[in-house]
């Protein structure tokens, strides 16, 4: 790739993830934890971003930048940045109950994700000079990086225009941005529909009409069906889960289910047997395709070692 000297302008899709309370870390923890657990945790987000055909621009301390458009601008790239989001905060969730039990605080990451022009250019010393970009998309996604608290999205309202038909969006109040002379409208992503990345366009088939972000474990009934869920909440008593319902899977109260966590890698955990001591429909009574409700689950036969791991991993 031959980059002029003045740089080149370019169309592109800025994701900036920032991860909170770094320095705190280094307080709590050795610097040889604090890098074990950043690192695992970037290598995954990586993964992420190159699955989603994004490019890696940058990674600065507790922060990373990455770019859609650097290569090729590709329709789709807005899309492919959000869910490249979604998914880097799944992972997070994942890890965080690790985290928990080895460190007693969970991480929390804040990404923003911006589009518009920006300028490609070298530079840096010529034995030692990098390409990257400059201009409002890359600023923006970093602000707005900053902004977003407790693991939540924020996009730009060109990449809300771009993906507002198929994604779950809150609309949040105009912010004055620094560096930015007007208020901008901003918007918090709760949910993208799910796609096909070969394609780039909505899956036909899936019945689990969005893809959220907090989707970290599995559940399983007594015959052997699995269905992923959204784990609200875990603690020595019991779990509240979220679960997409299909009539081959009903539940009822008092039935028997299983959660498994065996993905976390936990000491002497795989799963844990609980009873269904509460259902709550949460869907709209239209919302025929995609039926969830929110499950609370006592967990039964739980040894005192156990209890105790789990009151270390509450993440209510």
């Amino acid at each position: 790739m031959v980059i002029v000297n003045q740089g080149e302008t370019r169309k592109v899709v800025a994701l900036f993830m920032d991860i909170r309370g770094f320095s705190h870390m280094f307080e709590m923890l050795p610097a040889e934890k604090v890098y074990m657990f950043t690192n695992r945790y970037f290598k995954s987000a990586y993964d992420i971003i190159v699955r989603y055909k994004g490019m890696l621009d940058n990674i600065v301390g507790d922060g990373i930048l990455a770019i859609w458009g650097k290569e090729k601008w590709l329709p789709k790239s807005p899309f492919y940045a959000v869910r490249a989001a979604l998914e880097m905060r799944m992972a997070l969730l994942r890890q965080n109950i690790q985290y928990k039990w080895e460190a007693h605080f969970p991480l929390e990451i804040g990404v923003g994700v911006a589009m518009g022009e920006a300028l490609h250019c070298i530079v840096g010393p010529a034995e030692n000079a990098i390409d990257t970009f400059f201009g409002s998309p890359v600023i923006l996604a970093s602000r707005l990086g900053d902004l977003a608290r407790h693991n939540n999205i924020l996009v730009d309202d060109q990449v809300a225009k771009t993906v507002r038909k198929w994604a779950k969006l809150e609309d949040m109040p105009e912010k004055q941005i620094q560096g930015f002379k007007k208020k901008l409208p901003l918007f918090r992503v709760e949910g993208l529909m799910d796609f096909s990345l070969k394609a780039g366009e909505r899956r036909k088939t899936s019945f689990i009409r969005y893809v959220f972000p907090e989707i970290i474990a599995l559940v399983m009934k007594k015959n052997g069906m699995r269905k992923p869920v959204i784990l609200k909440n875990i603690s020595a008593t019991g779990a509240g889960i979220e679960i997409v319902q299909k009539d081959d899977y009903d539940l009822n109260e008092d039935d028997e289910i299983m959660l498994d966590l065996r993905r976390f890698q936990l000491p002497d955990f795989d799963t844990i047997d609980g009873r269904i001591v509460q259902i709550r429909s949460i869907s709209e009574e239209s919302d025929i395709e995609r039926r969830l409700s929110q499950l609370g689950i006592a967990f039964t036969n739980i040894d005192p070692m156990k209890s105790k791991l789990l009151e270390q991993l509450n993440i209510a």
